[in-house]
């Protein structure tokens, strides 16, 4: 559908608008160590990439036959799977930020501050769930699109703000914040739409 392929669109050129940005406005090595940090950081998104490739089909399925209940236990289930398989390779990050830059070369340390920011907003993609695949897979793919360009928006906005007087911690808050507002935005709309909050806090019943 347009709207699929717009927001398909949007992310494809967000994930080169911080370093076309960086590029524009710092150094070639402040690009490198930014990149570095940036897929790092990406590690700790495998298991939403993954657990989202098996459990779309299945909340596509629950929607098709009006099963809110059955939508909603499908959804937490994937949540959760994602939380604990995502959540303690951050902390690791967290705890050992130099290490696994320094992996790169001595040089490379010096992104530890961007790349927290940057794990951090993997963070909350995490607590938040496969809130995307929801939205795509019953029927509100234009709200999702609308989302996207939204944060987009914000992510060039605040990179130009930010880059200038900040380099690539700046451009690192910019990609948190914009992931930060994409996926609250997303979360609020699914209860909005079915009754649920997408969220999975461990230890709390909900």
């Amino acid at each position: 559908s347009i709207p699929l392929m717009f927001a398909q669109s949007v992310q494809f050129i967000m994930a080169w608008t911080d370093k076309l940005m960086l590029g524009a406005m710092t150094t070639p090595e402040d690009v490198g160590i930014y990149h570095t940090a940036l897929k790092l950081s990406m590690f700790a998104a495998v298991a939403l990439m993954s657990i989202n490739s098996i459990a779309a089909p299945k909340f596509a399925e629950m929607f098709g036959k009006d099963d809110m209940e059955g939508l909603k236990k499908v959804v937490h289930q994937s949540t959760k799977m994602i939380f604990w398989t995502s959540v303690p390779l951050v902390t690791i990050f967290f705890i050992f930020p130099e290490f696994f830059l320094g992996l790169f070369g001595e040089e490379f340390k010096i992104g530890v501050a961007a790349f927290i920011f940057l794990s951090c907003g993997r963070l909350i993609s995490s607590f938040s769930g496969s809130v995307g695949n929801i939205l795509q897979m019953t029927g509100n793919q234009n709200i999702y699109a609308k989302i996207l360009l939204f944060g987009a928006i914000l992510n060039v906005t605040l990179n130009l703000i930010l880059i200038p007087k900040y380099g690539i911690n700046g451009a690192a808050i910019a990609s948190m914040s914009s992931l930060i507002v994409w996926n609250l935005s997303m979360v609020l709309v699914v209860k909005k739409k079915f009754g649920f909050y997408t969220f999975y806090i461990p230890f709390i019943k909900r």
